[in-house]
């Protein structure tokens, strides 16, 4: 494949692709001004405060699953081993960069959060840290036997699923739509021969929403309720058709969540797909989700970015990276990463669960990250004693 040719596909991906002026590439996420309106009697929720520590040492404490946001615990940032001060300045950091709402988990338990201009029930679409949920939803289906991960998407959406020729689409598996390796181009017409080349793919990603659908006969809203929403309590999540269309003619689907709901998302990756006992998602394909997926780009799993990699491709130009793609941050970090920075990031070595919501929160150096990450896990580091 001539390299001009794919940055040029590349582009088209992100740009003219698009019915719109905002790129799809780490799918579409509404305005400030579309944000949903919180409750209006919503208390205002503290930051990391000043409380003094609380007895008791929690460097090897067990993780700890909420009931409701409301009785949801919380740890005093002194006694689980963070400068409370810092911290505090972590999040005037965070508050500057048209954050909405901010939450961080200390193995399970509320460290932190804080909101601007809206309450704890704010609730955004996203953007493309759906596709890591989408990538829970495919291993629970792959555990159920519903599907495999090297069965042939022809083989469940039939023929016509793309528009590349039948012989051409009928090569391409479940596996690689959630390694970005089908060969497909944005507009889903051949490339090149499935698992040679990387191209972060958004409308060829958005099959797996129909594959799915098609295995457990359930709608995206009704399966994720059941598979995961419903198991762990998150009451503020609900997929929603969006405006735009793919090169298909058919709509795209937002996925809206709360800041506690996406934390809740990252509590069960951290405590490897249990949640209160019970094993709501299969550990070992968040195993396989989380750790690199194929050669061509370490940094990227089954939909999940991965630091502490050799070298990244990142959208639009997949240019390479040399090193990790937030340098400041553990080398353990993995995350789902939306457009205008909705974040969520999961660091299984310090128990850490950070999520944020908001507006586009630095200049982007990349579709998938902008100067706010890099940013934002130099204070955290330093904000721990």
């Amino acid at each position: 494949m001539n390299p001009s040719l794919l940055l040029a596909l590349a582009v088209c991906a992100l740009c003219a692709c698009s019915p719109d002026t905002a790129p799809d590439d780490l799918d579409s996420t509404p305005d400030a001004g579309t944000e949903a309106t919180p409750d209006a009697g919503a208390d205002p929720v503290p930051d990391a405060g000043s409380s003094e520590p609380d007895a008791g040492d929690l460097e090897n404490a067990t993780v700890v699953f909420p009931q409701d946001d409301a009785s949801w615990p919380t740890v005093a940032p002194a006694s689980a081993g963070w400068d409370t001060a810092k911290l505090n300045a972590v999040i005037d950091f965070v508050g500057s960069r048209d954050t909405r709402a901010f939450v961080i988990l200390q193995d399970g338990r509320i460290l932190a959060e804080r909101y601007w201009g809206f309450g704890p029930n704010l609730r955004r679409d996203i953007a493309s840290a759906q596709k890591s949920v989408i990538a829970v939803l495919v291993g629970i289906a792959v555990q159920k036997q519903l599907l495999t991960l090297d069965e042939r998407v022809s083989d469940v959406l039939g023929a016509g699923w793309s528009n590349a020729s039948a012989t051409a689409e009928a090569r391409i598996t479940v596996r690689h739509l959630l390694t970005m390796s089908s060969g497909l181009t944005p507009t889903l017409t051949r490339m090149a021969e499935p698992g040679t080349v990387w191209l972060y793919n958004n409308d060829a990603y958005h099959r797996l929403r129909h594959v799915l659908e098609r295995c457990t006969g359930m709608g995206i809203q009704e399966l994720s309720q059941a598979w995961l929403f419903q198991p762990l309590g998150a009451v503020n999540s609900v997929w929603q058709a969006r405006s735009d269309l793919d090169s298909k003619g058919l709509p795209l689907w937002g996925l809206h969540m709360s800041a506690k709901d996406l934390a809740r998302f990252g509590l069960l990756m951290q405590a490897q797909g249990r949640w209160n006992g019970a094993q709501v998602a299969p550990a070992a394909q968040l195993a396989l989700a989380t750790r690199p997926s194929q050669t061509l780009n370490p940094a990227y799993g089954h939909l999940f970015w991965l630091n502490g990699q050799a070298f990244a491709r990142l959208p639009p130009g997949h240019t390479r990276l040399e090193g990790s793609i937030i340098p400041s941050a553990p080398p353990d970090l993995y995350a789902g990463l939306g457009q205008d920075d909705q974040k969520v990031y999961v660091v299984p070595s310090l128990g850490l669960v950070v999520t944020r919501l908001g507006a586009q929160a630095g200049e982007r150096g990349a579709e998938a990250l902008s100067d706010f990450d890099d940013t934002l896990w130099a204070l955290l580091m330093d904000a721990r004693r």
